[in-house]
């Protein structure tokens, strides 16, 4: 009897299915291409594949096999693959390529070798790396995917290594977490949109346009503002989210800190007046008091289709008195709230205990702890909504240069439209966190 039981076990480990596997063919892949999946012990039929948490569209599916596109809305990395079939799975991990060059690749091979390259690949300059025991060739790459252009180049010789040539940077948590990056890959970077920052100033480190100083009425809008700067460091987040839109710099604050609301009207008509083509108003200042004068401009500027991006202020701890010239109510005129990082919360993200609260937020963005550029070109951190508010004045050029058209109240609904909702009172984030990883 014991003999019977123990042949029946048996018999019914060897017909249970074994655990499906999954191989990814190429093993990194950039946005948006195309990865084929092969699964063993698991049919594709009624299959969804995820990448990193997130469903990619399948192309392509035929018995034990499937095609699928990575989503553009990823982070670069290695990024768990699930093939979801029934109640059963498999999995693998993929190497994403997020912020890379698509016509560039990276081949580390044998010191005074040269290289062996298939078609569309040409040698761009190799470098004999004593130091680090081995060369470096700089490839240009004109073909269409690049996962399987590093594949190809590690099949030509055992001792290659291919990779990508990634594009780093010194960007903060900031643009990641409102999803630039997948707008950078689609192709967006703010081209022909101009950003007039009206702040302390902007140091020459940060590129940019012809501007004005309206504190000591002279054409060099230079950031004096101790400790540290502040317009440079708003011009640089604006530049980290629209890397390709034009800053001009328009000096309304003094080295103080102290910005007069007469030179901010004049700073906002200067804009008005000196406007050439696709332009966004940042204003990272504000004050209890209502100036109407500055109400009249600010409406001058969204009727010539200029929006404004405005800090809705940093009393969050003192009441959250309303904050001008973010509390005018403008169709076209954001108030930008700040978020800091929380691991403990939905989708990470929490309003910053110091913003100020108010019905008249509408977006918020991160603006604790951010990294920016201080005057001279050196690095430093960044907190306040001062900070929050370019980001979305970065993310306006990116719609702008997307859709040159739109009227700044058509864009404030299109960010709203599109923001990622967070589990928290208007009154402290508005409709979400501004959100590029879709749109525009």
């Amino acid at each position: 009897m014991r003999q019977w039981l123990w042949m029946g076990l048996l018999l019914l480990a060897a017909c249970a299915p074994a655990n499906p596997t999954l191989t990814l063919s190429p093993s990194r892949a950039a946005l948006g291409e195309e990865v084929t999946a092969r699964l063993s012990g698991l049919t594709t039929e009624g299959a969804r594949v995820f990448v990193g948490g997130i469903e990619a569209p399948i192309t392509f599916r035929d018995g034990a096999t499937l095609h699928f596109r990575v989503p553009i809305n990823l982070s670069g990395g290695p990024q768990p693959v699930r093939v979801v079939q029934g109640g059963r799975e498999a999995q693998a991990t993929l190497g994403v390529l997020g912020q890379v060059a698509r016509d560039r690749i990276l081949l580390w091979l044998p010191r005074g070798q040269t290289p062996r390259l298939p078609a569309g690949f040409t040698l761009i300059q190799q470098d004999e790396l004593q130091g680090c025991g081995f060369a470096l060739a700089e490839l240009g790459y004109s073909g269409e995917s690049l996962g399987k252009a590093l594949e190809e180049l590690e099949a030509q010789d055992p001792a290659y290594k291919a990779d990508p040539e990634s594009l780093w940077s010194w960007s903060s948590w900031g643009s990641e977490a409102v999803g630039a990056p997948s707008a950078h890959n689609r192709g967006l970077g703010g081209d022909g949109v101009r950003v007039a920052v009206l702040d302390s100033g902007v140091d020459g480190a940060i590129p940019q346009l012809p501007g004005y100083d309206f504190v000591e009425n002279d054409s060099t809008p230079q950031d004096d503002f101790l400790p540290g700067g502040h317009g440079t460091g708003v011009a640089g987040l604006v530049k980290e989210i629209a890397p390709a839109a034009g800053i001009i710099p328009v000096r309304v604050c003094d080295a103080d800190g102290v910005c007069r609301a007469s030179r901010v009207v004049r700073g906002v008509c200067w804009v008005v007046e000196n406007r050439q083509g696709p332009t966004v108003l940042n204003l990272s200042l504000g004050g209890d008091t209502p100036v109407e004068a500055l109400r009249l401009a600010l409406q001058a500027a969204i009727s010539q289709g200029i929006p404004v991006a405005a800090a809705a202020g940093n009393q969050g701890l003192q009441g959250s008195p309303a904050h001008y010239p973010a509390a005018f109510d403008l169709p076209g005129l954001v108030a930008v709230a700040a978020l800091e990082q929380d691991p403990k919360t939905q989708g990470g993200l929490k309003p910053a205990p110091y913003s100020t609260r108010g019905a008249y937020v509408d977006l918020a963005a991160p603006g604790t702890a951010l990294e920016c550029v201080k005057p001279g070109g050196g690095l430093g951190s960044c907190t306040g909504t001062s900070f929050a508010t370019p980001i979305v004045a970065g993310a306006m050029a990116l719609w702008l240069s997307a859709q040159p058209s739109l009227s700044p109240a058509q864009l404030q609904q299109n960010l709203e439209q599109y923001a990622k909702p967070l589990p928290y009172p208007p009154q402290e984030v508005g409709k979400g966190t501004v959100d590029l990883s879709q749109k525009p």
